[in-house]
């Protein structure tokens, strides 16, 4: 039954069908449990500002480029050899901002996605695997790609935030030497009408 169909006549649909949704649906409340402490109340409606929107993307795309690159020397990799190859592909000072809990989140998205899988479950330290789908991203180099795009529009973001603090300054300057210019001409009136009345 394809999607089309499957909205037309929903009744119709097969065991099959029926089933592969239920698990959709299972997987999404999953991840909808799992990541909700990830998420510290942000919502639609919190206002994060448009830096940490910036440095949230970039922060994403270049962790999961690095995961995703940490396959191109091993196909299968347990958790703890993904993250020594994340933390040495990746800049220290950036690195140390991340959260476990957010990295986990990124993991889990890629996995999501289908671009890794797991094939050995451990509680401490899994084995991960690239997928076909994983590989093409890889040599794409999509995430790559993405990751530094959103580290462009990061440093814009941020030399905008900063270009629009100095034009604030330059014009409060502006207004201070408009007052002195005009406290000037106040005083040379003042001092022409004391040099003529004298």
């Amino acid at each position: 039954m394809t999607l089309k169909e499957l909205s037309e006549h929903p009744e119709q649909a097969s065991e099959k069908d029926l089933k592969a949704m239920e698990e959709a649906m299972n997987a999404i409340k999953e991840f909808g449990k799992r990541s909700k402490y990830i998420l510290n109340g942000i919502t639609m409606e919190s206002g994060r500002s448009q830096n940490e929107l910036a440095k949230s993307y970039y922060e994403e795309t270049m962790l999961m480029a690095a995961v995703l690159e940490s396959f191109v020397y091993s196909p299968e990799q347990e958790y703890q050899d993904i993250n020594k190859f994340v933390f040495n592909y990746t800049d220290n000072a950036f690195i140390f901002d991340v959260s476990v809990a957010r990295y986990n989140l990124y993991l889990a998205k890629l996995a999501i996605l289908g671009l890794i899988e797991v094939t050995k479950e451990d509680k401490y330290n899994p084995t991960f695997a690239i997928t076909e789908e994983g590989l093409a991203a890889i040599r794409q180099q999509n995430y790559s790609n993405l990751a530094q795009a959103a580290l462009f529009n990061l440093q814009t973001q941020r030399l905008n935030d900063q270009t629009l603090e100095l034009n604030k300054r330059a014009v409060c300057q502006n207004w201070m030497m408009l007052a002195v210019a005009v406290a000037s001409a106040i005083a040379a009136i003042v001092s022409v009408f004391i040099a003529l009345f004298r």
